[in-house]
């Protein structure tokens, strides 16, 4: 017997209405089931996806003259983090990127990030896992996570993508 170290609801990413949404297998007459994902394509994603609260020493994207847009809410991240006892947090801090400049500090900012969001998870479910970041345009950076053969990778715009 395998083992399988994740079982989740599938999600994908829904590129006609550019968001992730649970998968469903087509039944007929106009029925379905909610697909099973037993990799750890879901988990990826939604890390990916998530904001992870900024730390303390990191830069908040639109600061101007060190005042942050949004005060208390410009830190972002998910509330249930809060409620842990563990001081762990779920997400990922790539939204740290949106006015970074194109250079290899940020690419290597955006492994990091990566890293630490998906490494955690990887340490939770015991397996081995890469991460890593490639320019595909200006302003454009693909962040990918692979395991057990699969790879989940995710845009992320960078200054403005300008």
């Amino acid at each position: 017997m395998t083992y399988v170290p994740y079982t989740n609801i599938a999600i994908g990413w829904s590129a006609p209405f550019a968001r992730c949404d649970v998968r469903v297998a087509s039944k007929g007459n106009g029925r379905g089931s909610v697909v099973i994902d037993r990799t750890p394509a879901s988990t990826f994603l939604i890390a990916m996806g998530s904001y992870r609260r900024a730390r303390t020493d990191d830069r908040i994207p639109g600061t101007l003259n060190g005042v942050a847009p949004g005060e208390l809410l410009a830190k972002r991240g998910w509330p249930g983090d809060g409620l842990r006892s563990d001081g762990r947090q779920t997400g990922c801090r790539l939204w740290l990127l949106e006015d970074a400049k194109q250079t290899e500090a940020t690419r290597q900012a955006a492994i990091r990030y990566l890293d630490e969001s998906i490494g955690q998870i990887a340490t939770d479910h015991g397996h081995d896992y890469s991460v890593s970041a490639t320019w595909t345009a200006r302003g454009r950076l693909q962040a990918s996570a692979s395991a057990f053969g699969t790879v989940v990778s995710t845009p992320v715009v960078v200054g403005g993508g300008a």
